[in-house]
């Protein structure tokens, strides 16, 4: 169990992590997985459009069944992880809320993933929340989920919790660059805490200049404000660090 949670801590990227974990749940005995984790909860997703990280190796043929979901009502599994600690077995959560209301566990059982694991990750890293769904084998009873459960659960627990603090500090894709070099120098300065005025001797520049600049970033990032622009521009990894900017003054050109 150590090398695999080493493995996991020392994965470099998301793509790394999600092969670590995968291998490490197929060494446990674990034959289907499926991770979900979604970060930086606290900042308004007008300020940043990060997409959920997931992934799985569960059968093509279950996930192709699936798509029909995407866009429906959320699951009722979904509902669970965000509001519970700790981990359900799927037949204790249909008992309790109703096979109609997880379409998606349906769709699993009928690829006969009958028995399977819900993970809440909620609170494990800060601003953020995470699942992981575990299903041994196919056709196995929930009996033996719970046998296997018994022996397996804290090592399966531990790794993915790891897995999800790591997710939480890895780098993450985010929006696609929109913005110019002289506009990120512009928010960068502003950040900085440099005024209009300041920033316009900085690069030369007059300050009806870095006015439109900034006007035209917080048009290109979709946001109203200059500091809802910073905030946006930081998050998703677009601005310079100040310690790396030019530091030579120019006189405005006008």
């Amino acid at each position: 169990m150590t090398h695999f949670v080493r493995a996991l801590v020392d994965s470099v990227d998301v793509a790394e992590a999600r092969d670590k974990f995968l291998q490490a749940m197929t060494a446990l005995g674990v034959n289907h997985a499926f991770y979900a984790g979604r970060f930086m909860l606290t900042v308004p997703r007008t300020l940043v459009r990060e997409s959920p990280v997931t992934f799985s190796n569960l059968p093509q043929a279950l996930i192709d069944d699936s798509q029909h979901l995407y866009g429906l009502e959320r699951d009722g599994w979904v509902d669970w992880v965000l509001h519970h600690d700790g981990d359900i077995s799927s037949h204790d959560l249909l008992t309790n809320i109703g096979v109609e209301r997880s379409p998606s566990l349906a769709v699993g059982a009928k690829h006969g993933l009958y028995a399977v694991r819900i993970l809440s990750l909620r609170n494990i890293a800060m601003h953020s929340v995470g699942a992981v769904i575990i299903a041994p084998r196919k056709d196995m009873t929930h009996e033996q989920l719970d046998d296997f459960w018994a022996e397996h659960g804290d090592e399966l627990r531990l790794l993915s919790k790891t897995l999800h603090l790591r997710m939480a500090t890895l780098p993450r894709e985010t929006a696609v660059s929109t913005l110019t070099s002289r506009q990120r120098e512009v928010l960068s300065w502003r950040s900085a805490g440099k005024t209009v005025s300041e920033i316009g001797t900085i690069l030369g520049i007059t300050p009806a200049t870095v006015e439109k600049h900034m006007r035209l970033a917080r048009e290109a990032l979709g946001v109203e404000t200059t500091p809802q622009a910073v905030l946006k521009a930081h998050v998703t990894h677009q601005l310079f660090q100040p310690a790396s900017l030019p530091l030579t003054l120019h006189l405005p050109t006008g």
